[in-house]
């Protein structure tokens, strides 16, 4: 449409400068409404997997959460401890990882025996369609079990997801 505006001078006695006001008006809601999309639809979850369970982390399920960029590419984010995984308040998503977590008082207590704490440890990544990692979710354990989580890349957060992906309860 923009072209259109400076070419359709024949029959317009529209100055130049109204002219690029209007190019500059429908460039800019364009951009805006792309934007406002991509914000909108960027949590909302395509297909959702429970991943097996490993080791002796047998207790806290794993999830695997696909979703979509504005551009249509597969993003697939990994959820290690589900725990981390929380009600959230940002409109056009159910849930988000937590930005912080506190241990249980016997996961401190083993932790302290086996000189585990204080850590760092991977808690979400996202991965674009090939597996390489675009971004981690990590938790630095304190003394007292108290995690704080930083963003490392570019890794999902929010998650819309519709009860009907689960076959069985989160927690």
């Amino acid at each position: 449409m923009s072209p259109l505006l400076f070419v359709l001078e024949t029959t317009s006695a529209m100055p130049l400068v109204a002219r690029t006001a209007l190019v500059a008006i429908a460039l800019g809601s364009s951009g805006v409404s792309t934007a406002l999309i991509a914000w909108c639809g960027g949590p909302y979850v395509t297909t959702l997997r429970w991943l097996p369970q490993e080791g002796a982390s047998a207790g806290t399920p794993a999830l695997e959460l696909t979703t979509l960029t504005l551009a249509l590419h597969l993003r697939i984010t990994r959820v290690y401890d589900s725990a981390f995984l929380v009600p959230t308040s940002r409109p056009f998503a159910t849930w988000e990882l937590a930005e912080a977590f506190k241990l249980s008082p016997a996961e401190v207590e083993v932790g302290r025996r086996d000189k585990t704490l204080p850590r760092e440890e991977t808690v979400a990544e996202t991965m674009d369609k090939d597996g390489g990692v675009v971004g981690r979710w990590i938790v630095r354990w304190d003394e007292e079990g108290t995690g704080t989580c930083r963003e490392v890349g570019k890794i999902n957060r929010y998650f819309n997801v519709h009860q009907e992906l689960l076959d069985r309860p989160l927690r």
